[in-house]
């Protein structure tokens, strides 16, 4: 049995995208997001993660000192792995860009931890376009709770797994490209109390322990 269509375009995609062609990568899009988005004051520290052939390194080299990661171009580690170590070397990042072959599911909800107040840019595959079999169905069901989920639906998700590390997250711009979008995040770390609206703590501490020592003697 023969190949379906979207299996057909799915390999021309990914010969594409190893040819470094500008159609599968979009460079220019990407770069005129990034100079919309970023403040352009001050060095940066920035991750690339899935850095590619470095269309966007040369820009961000630009802004500030760039960490660059991709297996099979630089050598440097598997991204899906390596974030692992820089989160357990405490390392924390201005601007984080994640720019996969596939879809960016798997570092979620941990790759928060590498951010406290910055910028992440994200490529995410619409799924209706790159859905390509029940593996596919299954892992975006795992993820999203729906095989085929809307951006509204993605957005949300993302929004619920920056709370799991108390991470607000503020979608600041969506790019649009043929069966991509490319997603720009305003990441800010913030207190679980002041977030919440949940005092934990008392704020009159000697009426605090006043009412403890009335409540053990009775």
């Amino acid at each position: 049995m023969g190949k379906t269509y979207r299996a057909q375009r799915h390999d021309v995609i990914r010969a594409k995208q190893s040819a470094n062609a500008d159609e599968a990568h979009h460079p220019h899009m990407k770069k005129a997001q990034i100079e919309r988005v970023l403040p352009q004051d001050g060095d940066k520290k920035i991750l690339e993660l899935f850095a590619g052939q470095g269309n966007l390194t040369s820009v961000y080299k630009e802004l500030g000192e760039v960490d660059a990661y991709d297996r099979k171009y630089l050598g440097t580690g598997d991204s899906f792995i390596v974030f692992h170590q820089l989160i357990y070397e405490k390392r924390t990042y201005d601007v984080i860009d994640i720019d996969p072959y596939g879809f960016p599911n798997r570092f979620f909800p941990d790759v928060f931890l590498l951010m406290s107040n910055g910028y992440m840019f994200l490529t995410m595959p619409k799924p209706y376009v790159n859905i390509l079999n029940g593996i596919t169905q299954t892992h975006m069901e795992s993820y999203y709770g729906e095989a085929n989920p809307s951006l509204d639906v993605i957005l949300t998700q993302w929004s619920r797994w920056g709370l799991c590390h108390w991470r607000k997250i503020e979608v600041v711009d969506v790019a649009e490209c043929r069966s991509i979008w490319r997603i720009a995040l305003r990441v800010q770390k913030v207190k679980a109390t002041e977030h919440t609206g949940v005092n934990n703590r008392p704020t009159d501490y000697k009426q605090y322990a006043t009412n403890q020592l009335d409540m053990f003697a009775n």
